[in-house]
Formats: structure tokens, C-alpha cells, sequence
């Protein structure tokens, strides 16, 4: 009728951008709530938390990425569509042969959309199995009914170990006369709460060759320390109150260092080296070997550690205070801050939560990035389902007479439905396939985020592969079934 090209794309391409104008829109609306809900989620140690927003980058981004799509998947198919066959459409075949000559982008796409969902379902898989481990990774302590604080000001402020030593028994004697309090004890720092100083050590061998020094972390308790937290002892004993004086030189050392320190043998009743009062190294012996405490993650187990006594140390008064109780601990909040609060008003108590928080804070950041990855691998599977849905439901169009024909000649509905969910498995497949090479690749990423699981974990990867294929077979059949349904009579006349 003498349209020239220009008239012919200008519609269809505004269609275009009036559906990616629709879509950046909600897109934007459900990042906006999305990004309000994660930051009330997410750990309080992420960095640059209060910075994360809906800003004039984030939307001007959004407009960009909305005109592109536009521009990729509506300017082409226009450009198409522009230069018909006319002898086709004068036949009456414009439609089928229309919607065939776009098939092969069709098909990229969804495996591109495959591939990409499956790299994210196997992200989320491994952090899900990370997630798991991590729940089952023992802290070195019994966190239930453990109320963990800090007492600053009072004995710290003192000028003598003496009037260090005394105000910090005055506190443990308060705590212990709380109804309900089963022990008290105190140390520097706290497990799972960072704040540990590293110092050096070395074996005999270190007398002679300086380079055999090693690094470890040391901890100041209190005598009944392991008893209160539970951690378990493995060899030796504990401290006792004659050991917590300052010419003692004893000190307890966990399982990590005393297998490198003396490998095959006990640790109990050895010499170490270490360097902690003095500029020269001297020996301690070692009394007690215990289990291994986490020091600031669960996912990392940290350096071997040495414990001193407080009194060998000078009685620094330990800040970082622990009551174990009968039944919850957050019900003594208020009892402790009294006890304490009645010895002086010099006093203050700071950080107080159960250990069960302090725990379960421990495991945030894999909790966050687990939902993140999650999410993300949600949405990215929903968008692969609906666009093999669409390449499907299209092919169905196309394939209207063939349909017709082959249940004209004898096709069963079980073997039109057959046919269609196989295009739609194949087209998966090589999506699996795709993703399946660049998860691996991709995987060395995620290394450090991953708990007690490797990035190839193969039970991760056939899982996410049943998984994908499920989801692969439901989005098949909707089009496979209407299929089936057709009149080969009026399937005949379609073309």
C-alpha cells in the first residue's frame, strides 16, 4: 500500500519501548521494596549498609538498561518484519514464516537465560550446603544460657594488680549471688567476638634459629573459664585458683597448637616459648590442652591460641564478662546491670546479648549472601520458565499444520506432547550444559564464601541439575498440552 520502512518499524518499536518502559517501571518498584527488606536483614557489619538506595545513578541505569532491551529485542524484530516476503503474505503465509525467521535468536536467548539461571542455582546450592555446615560447626563453647557483656571503668581504672584483682572478684561475687546464675567467669576477649592480639612462640628449636617463631593468639581467663563455656578438655587440666598468681608460668593451649607444636606426642608437661611480658622469649609450661575456639567467624576457624591467667599478666581485670543461668539468659539483663551498677557508678555495662546471638550473628554474613544468591536464582529461573514458555508457545504456533498433520496421520496426544517438551529439553540442555562450564569457571569466586563444601561439589550440581530440569518439563508442558488439544481439522486450515 506503498509504506516505506520507516512506517513499518515505528509501531512495532514503540511497542517495544512502551513494554520496557512497563518493565523498568516494576522492575524498579520491586527493587525499591526488595532493597528496603534486605538492609533490615542484612549483617551489621556490611560495609556501606546505609548506602545502599534508589538513587539518580540507580534510575538512570535503569533507563539505559530499558532501552537497550528495547532497542536488542524490539528494533530487530522490526527491522525483520520491515522487508517481508510479499509473495508469502500475499499467499496468506506472512505469520508462520514471520515467526519462523526470528526462531534462531528465539532459541539463543532462552539457553543464554538457561545458563545464566543455572549458574545462580548453582550458587545458591552452594551456599545453601555452606549454610548447613556452618550450623553444624562447633564454636568451642556452649552458647545456650550464656549471657555474654562487658564491664568497663571499675577494676580497669585501678592502679595496682592488687586493686585490679579485688575489684574484679567483688563483680564475680556479686554476679554469682543473682538467683539463678549457675557460674561467672571473665576473660580477654570473648570467642566469636574478635579483638585477639597475636604473639610469638616457638619450641626449644626457636633458642637456636630465631625463624622457627611463630605467630599464634592469646586469651587472658580467669580460673573456671573452660568449666563455665564447656569447652572441652582434651588432655591436662584446667586452671585452679593457686595457678592464677603472678609468678606462675603455667599456661593451657588448645588442640590446633599443641598437634604443631608437638606432633605424635602429649603437650602436657612441655616448655614453649613465647614473648608476651618481656622483650626476650621465655619458657611457660604447659598444663592443659583444650578444645579449639572460633575466634570472629564460624566459617573461619583462626590461629591456634594460648591462655594465659589473668594474674600472670599483671591482672588486667578481663573486660568481657559471661554468666551461665538457669533458663533464659536475656531475662537477667536487667539483675546484672543492677548487681554491677550497685558496686560503683563507675561502672558500665556494655554489649550485652545472649551467646546464642552472638552465634547466630556469626552466621549472617553466609545467611545474607545465601538469600541474596537465592533471590537472585529465583527470579533468573522464573525468567528462564517463561521465556522457554514463549519460545515454545511460539513454536506451537509455527508448527500448527505440521501438528495437524501428524494427528491427521495417526499421532497420538502423548506423542504431540512428546514432541514439543523435547524441543523445549533440548534448548534446556544445552543452557545446563553452557552454564554447567561457566559455574566452574565462575566458582573459583565464590571460594571464599563457601563453608565445608567445594565449588565443584558434584551433589551440588546434580541436584541444580534435576532441579533446572523440573523446572524446564513444567514450562514445557502448558504448550505441549494445548498442542495436544488442537482440531486436526482446523490445524489443517491454519496455514
Amino acid at each position: 500500500m506503498g509504506a516505506n520502512r520507516g512506517r513499518l518499524i515505528a509501531p512495532l518499536f514503540t511497542e517495544a519501548c512502551l513494554l520496557a518502559v512497563a518493565g523498568t517501571a516494576v522492575g524498579v518498584g520491586l527493587a525499591w521494596a526488595a532493597i528496603r527488606e534486605l538492609r533490615h536483614l542484612a549483617p551489621a557489619n556490611l560495609p556501606r549498609l546505609d548506602s545502599i538506595a534508589i538513587d539518580g545513578t540507580v534510575l538512570a541505569f535503569a533507563a539505559l538498561a530499558g532501552l537497550a532491551a528495547a532497542a536488542l529485542f524490539g528494533l530487530a524484530p522490526a527491522w525483520r518484519a520491515s522487508q517481508p516476503a510479499l509473495m508469502n503474505v500475499l499467499r496468506g503465509a506472512s505469520r508462520t514464516s514471520g515467526l519462523a525467521s526470528g526462531a534462531t535468536l528465539r532459541n539463543a536467548v532462552v539457553v543464554a537465560e538457561v545458563a545464566l539461571s543455572f549458574v545462580l542455582l548453582i550458587g545458591s546450592g552452594l551456599m545453601f550446603r555452606s549454610f548447613l555446615d556452618l550450623q553444624r560447626i562447633d564454636p568451642g563453647f556452649d552458647p545456650h544460657h550464656l549471657l555474654t557483656f562487658q564491664v568497663l571503668g571499675g577494676p580497669r581504672d585501678a592502679k595496682t594488680p592488687a586493686e585490679r584483682e579485688a575489684g574484679r572478684r567483688r563483680i564475680q561475687d556479686r554476679l554469682r549471688a543473682i538467683p539463678g546464675v549457675e557460674s561467672v567467669t571473665a576473660s580477654i576477649p570473648f570467642p566469636l567476638t574478635g579483638g585477639y592480639s597475636p604473639i610469638r612462640w616457638g619450641t626449644e628449636a626457636a633458642q637456636a634459629d630465631p625463624s622457627k617463631y611463630q605467630a599464634t593468639d592469646f586469651q587472658i581467663v580467669i580460673p573456671g573459664y573452660f568449666e563455665m563455656m564447656r569447652t572441652p578438655l582434651l588432655a591436662g587440666r584446667t586452671f585452679t585458683e593457686d595457678d592464677d598468681q603472678p609468678g606462675r608460668d603455667y599456661v593451657i593451649v588448645d588442640e590446633d597448637l599443641a598437634k604443631k607444636a608437638f606432633p605424635g606426642q602429649s603437650a602436657v608437661g612441655q616448655r614453649i616459648l613465647t614473648r608476651i611480658q618481656t622483650p626476650q622469649a621465655v619458657f611457660v609450661q604447659i598444663i592443659g590442652v583444650v578444645g579449639h575456639q572460633r575466634e570472629e567467624s564460624l566459617a573461619v576457624p583462626g590461629r591456634e591460641q594460648i591462655y594465659f591467667t589473668d594474674a600472670y599478666l599483671g591482672s588486667f581485670a578481663p573486660p568481657s564478662w559471661a554468666i551461665r543461668t538457669r533458663s533464659d539468659p536475656a531475662s537477667y539483663e536487667g539483675e546484672v546491670r543492677a548487681a554491677i551498677g550497685g558496686l560503683s557508678r563507675s561502672y558500665l555495662v556494655d554489649k550485652m546479648e545472649p551467646a546464642e546471638t552472638v552465634v547466630q550473628e556469626a552466621q549472617a554474613g553466609t545467611r545474607f549472601s545465601l538469600l541474596l544468591i537465592g533471590l537472585f536464582a529465583i527470579v533468573a529461573g522464573v525468567l528462564a520458565g517463561v521465556g522457554l514458555y514463549g519460545v515454545l508457545a511460539t513454536a506451537v504456533r509455527q508448527r500448527t499444520s505440521e501438528i495437524g498433520v501428524r494427528m491427521a496421520m495417526g499421532a497420538e496426544r502423548g506423542d504431540i506432547v512428546k514432541l514439543v517438551v523435547m524441543q523445549g529439553m533440548r534448548l534446556s540442555v544445552v543452557g545446563i550444559v553452557l552454564g554447567f562450564v561457566a559455574a566452574i569457571v565462575l566458582g573459583r569466586v565464590m571460594t571464599s564464601m563457601l563453608v565445608g563444601v567445594k565449588a565443584t561439589d558434584p551433589v551440588t550440581y546434580v541436584s541444580m541439575s534435576v532441579i533446572f530440569l523440573v523446572i524446564a518439563i513444567v514450562a514445557s508442558w502448558l504448550p505441549a498440552w494445548r498442542a495436544a488439544g488442537l482440531d486436526p481439522k482446523t490445524a489443517l486450515h491454519e496455514n
